[in-house]
């Protein structure tokens, strides 16, 4: 079925019909107007934030400005009275990041073909103007005295915590390392010691997501394997001792990582394919054992695929014999997680998150359950907020942004609550949350394009053209 031109603005309208609603769930009641009281105040004296790309405010393939400003941790600092003091690495529109070595920024939703399908493709830096080489949005950012309130690192690992010191020495080679730490400047010195630079009261670490999102994001090939669960449980005990000071020192709430293989990135393209004969084929895949078979309901389909299935160009294959629909050209495994690579990616997640909670309780660190979240936003029922649903389709769900992987702004200010929850209910504090609505409602202001919202139909994306929709070409 293909998706009509005039897309219906089914999730928008939704959302601002119950702007004037209160927020009943948990997590997301009505913001309160009273004053914060003393524990709120003396807990975030001094507030840093250590993880990733979650916890950086990266989306959409890149970090920037327009969305660090709304980071998950950005709006924790505002709700708390702190919002002022907490220093982001700002960089310039629009950004860096997955595009930044093919000279462009973020990813974004640009108009729709004559098809009516959604064209999405990253913003050359050409267009703009932007320097990869001084991406920082000012010069009061780039030479800021001390180490960022925000700590977050998009791409790094857990070992790179107590390690990390620039992008070439560090584990994952992340290039966004650099201009996040800026080192030499403050003595050579990792994220851990960046962040006990600031003498912090707060902390909050979200950080272990990479090392198995990286093994699923590459179809099981780099790296070969999650990281191993023993040397992850050691590295996450350093990681708390060290931040709480064996306890002693700041109050610190971690989270812990989501089943990945529920998000956008996983789930939009199916294993049956439509070749243009009007009845849709199971894609022919190359599995990680190297073995070539037609795909079941239980393999999952990378993001990735969408501008490989159909290629008759010869890059994967034989030319002029389409990928994915026949055994001399088979969907690379790198755009493939097999049933045996999902059944890794799910251990990895349980076991870290088991070796998560066994040292937050060891260190009396409190724990925010995003992957009970995540479940419920991929659950056929989505995840509710004043009548709103919220769900993990790709573009439609209004929650993950256009990379399939990271969440929009709405979806982290959801994250900000959860943990402003976890925070309130351990510290006494009386944070009051992120009114989502009010967020919803100041989207309006946004350009048309960003305000067309694409009808959740179960057909999208069931056809080539439809998955040739998304193709990036810069």
């Amino acid at each position: 079925m293909k998706v009509t031109k005039y897309l219906l603005i089914v999730l928008l309208t939704a959302m601002w019909a119950f702007t004037g609603c209160k927020l009943e769930e948990p997590g997301v009641k009505k913001s309160s107007a009273e004053q914060l009281n003393d524990a709120t105040k003396q807990l975030f004296t001094s507030y840093v934030a250590l993880g990733n790309s979650l916890t950086a405010g990266y989306q959409s393939g890149a970090l920037t400005e327009k969305h660090q400003k709304l980071s998950f941790v950005k709006q924790i600092a505002t709700r708390a009275g702190v919002g002022d003091k907490f220093v982001q690495p700002l960089i310039a529109y629009p950004g860096l990041g997955a595009y930044t070595a093919k000279g462009a920024g973020i990813m974004e939703l640009t108009g729709f073909d004559a098809s009516g399908n959604p064209v999405i493709k990253p913003v050359p830096y050409a267009t703009t103007g932007f320097n990869p080489q001084d991406p920082y949005v000012s010069a009061d950012i780039k030479n800021y005295a001390a180490p960022y309130s925000n700590l977050g690192i998009p791409g790094i690992v857990l070992a790179d915590m107590d390690s990390a010191i620039t992008a070439a020495n560090s584990y994952s080679h992340n290039g966004l390392i650099d201009p996040i730490l800026r080192n030499p400047a403050f003595g050579n010195t990792n994220p851990i010691k960046q962040a006990l630079m600031l003498k912090p009261t707060f902390i909050t670490c979200w950080i272990g997501n990479n090392d198995v999102l990286g093994y699923a994001t590459s179809g099981g090939t780099y790296p070969p394997a999650p990281t191993d669960v023993s040397i992850f449980k050691l590295l996450y005990t350093n990681l708390l001792n060290k931040i709480t000071n064996g306890g002693k020192g700041a109050k610190v709430v971690v989270a812990n990582i989501p089943d990945v293989t529920t998000i956008p990135f996983f789930t939009t393209v199916p294993y049956m394919v439509d070749p243009g004969t009007g009845t849709a084929v199971a894609l022919v895949i190359q599995t990680g054992s190297g073995a070539v078979r037609q795909a079941t309901a239980d393999d999952l389909i990378l993001l990735t695929a969408k501008s490989i299935i159909g290629d008759v160009s010869g890059d994967y294959g034989p030319s002029g014999v389409p990928v994915g629909f026949d055994g001399s050209a088979p969907l690379p495994s790198s755009v493939v997680l097999d049933k045996d690579e999902i059944a890794v990616t799910q251990k990895a997640v349980s076991d870290f998150n088991s070796a998560i909670d066994a040292v937050a309780s060891q260190f009396r660190v409190p724990v925010v359950d995003i992957n009970s979240f995540l479940t419920d936003v991929a659950d056929e029922d989505g995840y509710t907020v004043a009548g709103v649903n919220f769900s993990a389709a790709y573009i439609s769900g209004g929650t993950f942004s256009l990379d399939g992987v990271h969440p929009n702004d709405v979806g982290y200010a959801i994250i900000s609550n959860l943990f402003i929850e976890t925070i309130n209910d351990n510290f006494d504090t009386n944070i009051p949350p992120v009114n989502i609505m009010n967020m919803i409602q100041n989207q309006k202001q946004e350009t048309a394009m960003e305000k067309r919202a694409i009808s959740a139909s179960t057909d999208f994306y069931k056809s080539i053209p439809e998955i040739f929709g998304g193709k990036i070409n810069l």
